[in-house]
């Protein structure tokens, strides 16, 4: 019998080998991979001109329907009733390519990494797998609603009488400033009278009107309680989670048409701002829109001869939508519903509005001209139309938004600046309220460095610069987190208005700094802009048991910090060891594929050299901010979903 021959005594060579196959198989299926996403996005561009803003990526908490609109499926299948042979043949092929491209995301690995690398890594793979899931968000946004009584909501479980009474007095003693519904849109002397025709009803009561008390009560009862202790701020909390239920069950069974009257505008209203501080940013834009449909038909828009009471209070409500409508549809990357050139009704809350606090009306109207601003931004810089247009005109667009907001800002400066200045003599946040007139008063500065960041952003990098973004688009976006951490410390102690500053700016506009910094961080390596998202990530942490939103803000701040260390590991490491220099072209496609990396040419000395993988881009300026701004509302879209079984989130 043959003998076999003998084993090496030792496989160093052989393991080294096998490493070197792994490592060319790798590099082959990366090239693959990449060269797949290049021409599949060249094909999509070529067959669907210019629509730079869906190339590849798909966004969700757009707005996207449950029918599939923005998902890969629906690309792919927009005309299939009437495409050729060889239409179909092509659209086989992509869908063939995207089929391999996500597999090839949710199979590559590299477990040479540390634990913490890798849970960085796995959380970049999990973002881009997201983009290309179906949201179930919208058939599911009330957990807490309740079934129906058969006698109907009359039924229903409501918080003891004596728990409101109380609570009444002391909105008399103290006025709720986190409440402005009750403050400025309807009077703080009529809730009470709403909640007597629920509580000691001697005639029906609408479902609309049952909905107003308890949201009203809600608000209330967490204002109250963020300003209690002990058993006291149990009890109070314990009230508002039975509001709670009982608003979800109330909005779960609203009819489909709305009836045309101002109950429901103040229902609707009331139900935005509910929807926003449970991060349902989607839900509050649909029933903001209602609002706003049924302000326009109702004609709350329009200047009413002569001015009254009654019709100055249509007017703000007609504005509380305005503003909602701006943020909100900013925020989804959508054109908002209501347009300035139909609307007449003056911006100025007028004298006749006795009950309203003076320094509300000022702020109101600032916030109307800042609201403006907004729609004008997505407009002229990230709609379609406008990413249609050359670079250099969306610069002279820009330059000229830029140049509104110094306008909107110098008004609104003195009354900034008096706050600031009352609440440093106080000596800090004496906690009254969730969310005070103080602390909306002040975010204003953050969101208007953040507007700024993000009309800076439309603006292309000089020639020969290492980083996407502007130098003034940088320079704004550290300001703005540097007057994010003026305003926690103005917070003072309390979670609760932290929370409350952190809901209404920034997660509400959003916060545009954080994708921007992020970014410019993975692209120069920068560690001190690494430090300040570690700041407010580390910010973030106390606050996130008191909120919902904050929670999910912290876990994707988390998320990106993480990928953004990874980045500069891979980078520093890739220099002399080609394992890591994989790792970066991996997270380098992986961003791409999120939008808010430009497709960079390969270059073999792309993490020797210094840039992450080379600058050159040879896609088109428009097309590539219009990723950007897809992939930017990506992330901020991540709000309304599921995350917790995110692998990496702490």
């Amino acid at each position: 019998m043959e003998e076999l021959p003998e084993l090496p005594k030792s496989n160093d060579n052989l393991a080294k080998r096998a490493s070197e196959r792994k490592i060319d198989n790798l590099d082959a299926r990366l090239g693959t991979i990449e060269k797949m996403l290049h021409n599949l996005t060249i094909s999509l561009n070529n067959r669907n001109p210019p629509a730079p803003a869906s190339s590849v990526s798909t966004t969700l908490g757009s707005g996207a329907s449950n029918s599939g609109e923005g998902s890969v499926d629906a690309i792919f299948g927009a005309n299939k009733g009437n495409e050729s042979d060889s239409d179909f043949e092509a659209t086989s092929l992509m869908r063939e390519q995207t089929a391999f491209a996500t597999q090839f995301i949710e199979t590559t690995t590299f477990p040479f990494l540390d634990p913490e690398m890798q849970s960085a890594f796995s959380s970049l793979q999990q973002l881009v797998k997201l983009q290309n899931i179906q949201s179930a968000r919208h058939d599911a946004r009330f957990t807490n609603a309740k079934p129906l009584p058969k006698g109907g909501w009359a039924e229903m479980p409501m918080p003891s009488a004596d728990i409101v009474l109380s609570v009444l007095r002391e909105i008399k003693q103290y006025p709720p400033m986190g409440f402005p519904t009750i403050a400025t849109y309807s009077g703080v002397d009529n809730f009470p009278d709403n909640c007597r025709r629920i509580y000691f009803a001697t005639e029906e009561y609408s479902l609309v009107q049952w909905g107003i008390v308890n949201l009203g009560l809600y608000f209330t009862l967490q204002e109250r309680g963020a300003a209690s202790e002990g058993d006291r701020q149990i009890q109070l909390f314990e009230a508002s989670f039975l509001c709670r239920d009982n608003i979800e069950t109330a909005l779960t069974n609203l009819p489909l048409l709305m009836p045309q009257r101002r109950e429901s505008v103040e229902l609707l209203i009331l139900a935005t701002m509910y929807a926003i501080e449970e991060s349902k940013y989607s839900l509050a834009r649909d029933l903001n829109t209602i609002a706003a449909t049924i302000c326009q038909t109702l004609g709350y828009h329009r200047v009413r001869t002569p001015s009254t009471p009654d019709s100055e209070h249509k007017a703000m409500f007609f504005w509380t939508t305005y503003l909602f409508d701006r943020a909100l549809s900013l925020r989804a990357g959508r054109a908002p519903v209501i347009q300035d050139w139909d609307v007449t009704v003056p911006r100025m809350i007028g004298p006749q509005v006795k009950e309203v606090n003076p320094l509300w009306k000022i702020s109101q109207a600032q916030w109307i001209s800042w609201s403006e601003f907004m729609g004008r931004t997505y407009k002229e810089l990230y709609s379609p139309e406008a990413l249609s247009l050359t670079a250099d005109k969306r610069t002279e667009n820009a330059r000229q938004l830029v140049q509104t907001l110094q306008d909107v800002a110098a008004r609104s400066a003195p009354l900034i600046e008096h706050v600031v200045e009352k609440m440093k003599m106080s000596g800090g946040y004496d906690a009254q309220t969730r969310f005070s007139y103080d602390m909306a008063v002040v975010g204003d500065a953050l969101i208007q460095w953040s507007a700024l960041t993000l009309i800076y952003r439309a603006i292309p990098s000089p020639p020969g610069s290492l980083s996407t973004f502007n130098p003034e688009c940088i320079h704004a976006a550290r300001e703005a987190f540097s007057s994010h951490e003026g305003c926690m410390a103005l917070c003072g102690e309390s979670v609760f208005m932290k929370a409350g500053y952190i809901q209404w700016n920034i997660l509400y506009i959003p916060f545009i700094p954080l994708v921007v910094l992020f970014c410019h961080t993975i692209e120069t390596s920068n560690e001190e802009d690494l430090k300040t998202l570690v700041r407010f990530t580390e910010g973030l942490q106390p606050v996130a048991p008191v909120s919902t939103g904050v929670a999910k803000l912290f876990q994707i701040s988390q998320v990106l910090v993480n990928i953004a260390s990874l980045c500069l590991k891979a980078r520093m490491q890739g220099q002399h060891d080609h394992d890591m220099s994989m790792v970066g072209d991996n997270v380098g496609m992986y961003l791409n594929r999120l939008g808010l990396m430009p497709q960079y040419p390969q270059h073999d000395d792309a993490y020797g050299a210094g840039a992450l993988p080379g600058l050159g881009s040879d896609m088109d300026q428009s097309t590539q901010l219009g990723n950007w701004f897809s992939g930017n509302t990506h992330i901020f879209g991540l709000m309304e979903e599921d995350l917790s079984g995110f692998q990496g989130f702490v």
